[in-house]
């Protein structure tokens, strides 16, 4: 019977070398522990339970002084802003294992005379750094997908096709105003088909860009930004009326037909710098792809579809800077366990071992939601709806 040492059942511990797990951590993850959501930020209050709630607020601009008799008290003004939706954050969770095949091979391999000690601690690290990226890679994608999916169609929705191997059927809304969100059904559709090989007669991409401007400053959005799909974007470069637009901006003393001609051969870069200009606000294009894992029953295989975490066939017109907060619950850890953390103990990392499976796995979990706080703020244009 071949007992392995306690040491090569914790290739952890190898790793370590007497380092703690989240030194490890800090040191493995430093190039990958970043995590970009424009618009939302970490609140940094964990939440006790997983019910949160979704507040509005406003945009900064101060109300005025009221006036009052002269011996009357002034009334506070209030700064929370008004909850306007509850929910329950659901758990994400993932996991990797280092099995008894690695186990083997990790052993072997110290029993070879001609790989040292410090060679072995390297090969451990080394595939143990990989694991934990695994890891915190797909919490990032994860919500990435959630900041995606609440700016581009003002909510998260759990279902097969994005979460085939958990819960589904569950829907956390951002509450955005139904008065907000523009469908266009008549002649004036960019497209009259989801190929977009056919314009609407009366469409103009121009116009309604700027109207929708126009309508966000009176609402008091001065400052704002187009979102929109890359390949979305691609499309709209390419709409005859945009095109006309970009030939009278960029070549304003050119024949129009020879004007026109020459935007077919200009670099993307410059169409979509001059496209800005004349809308008159920035416009964020997102080309972010997320990947799921399933198992097809039908040809036994496991398949990874990709699919675009921001939806196309939409523009979304949202304020500069903040959009909402990321709220997270608090971690519950049972004492004794080896655990490690990531995005400042959001995310938490636990090292499990199994004697009777020969493997050590790594556990992560993270109960995280993207909430938007200006949803009011948030307007859609669905311009070839069909």
């Amino acid at each position: 019977m071949n007992t392995y040492p306690q040491e090569f059942y914790n290739p952890l511990a190898i790793a370590l070398n007497g380092a703690t797990l989240q030194d490890f951590l800090d040191e493995i993850l430093a190039e990958n522990n970043t995590l970009e959501l424009t618009g939302f930020t970490f609140n940094d209050d964990l939440l006790p339970d997983f019910t949160y709630e979704q507040i509005q607020r406003t945009l900064g601009m101060e109300v005025m002084a009221s006036y009052v008799d002269l011996d009357s008290p002034a009334i506070p003004v209030s700064t929370e802003g008004d909850v306007i939706g509850t929910g329950k954050i659901p758990r994400m969770k993932s996991v990797e294992y280092y099995n008894e095949d690695k186990l083997r091979k990790l052993k072997l391999a110290e029993d070879r005379r001609s790989i040292s000690r410090e060679e072995i601690i390297n090969k451990a690290g080394v595939e143990l750094g990989g694991i934990f990226a695994k890891l915190v890679t797909r919490h990032t994608n994860s919500l990435t997908y959630q900041r995606h999916q609440m700016v581009s169609t003002g909510k998260l929705e759990l279902t097969d096709t994005n979460n085939p191997n958990g819960v589904k059927n569950i829907t956390l809304g951002a509450h955005v105003p139904t008065a907000n969100k523009k469908i266009i059904n008549d002649d004036t559709k960019w497209w009259t088909d989801k190929t977009k090989a056919t314009e609407g007669a009366k469409s103009d991409p121009i116009k309604d860009m700027q109207n929708m401007v126009k309508a966000a400053n009176k609402k008091g959005a001065r400052k704002v930004h187009f979102e929109v799909n890359s390949n979305f974007l691609d499309a709209i470069l390419g709409h005859s009326k945009v095109v006309a637009a970009l030939a009278a901006n960029l070549f304003p003393l050119a024949d129009v037909a020879v004007a026109t001609g020459q935007i077919a051969y200009m670099e993307r870069a410059r169409k979509f710098s001059a496209l800005k200009g004349i809308v008159g606000v920035d416009i964020v294009e997102w080309d972010t792809l997320v990947s799921v894992e399933r198992f097809n029953r039908q040809t036994g295989l496991i398949e990874r579809p990709e699919f675009d975490a921001f939806d196309d066939n939409v523009l979304v017109l949202v304020p500069d800077g903040s959009l909402g907060e990321i709220l997270t619950v608090e971690p519950i850890l049972l004492e004794g366990g080896d655990y490690g953390f990531a995005f400042g103990r959001k995310l938490a990392v636990t090292i499990g071992k199994d004697y009777v499976k020969k493997c050590q796995s790594y556990n992560s979990e993270m109960t995280s939601l993207v909430v938007p706080d200006k949803p009011q703020y948030m307007w859609y244009l669905y311009p070839c709806n069909g």
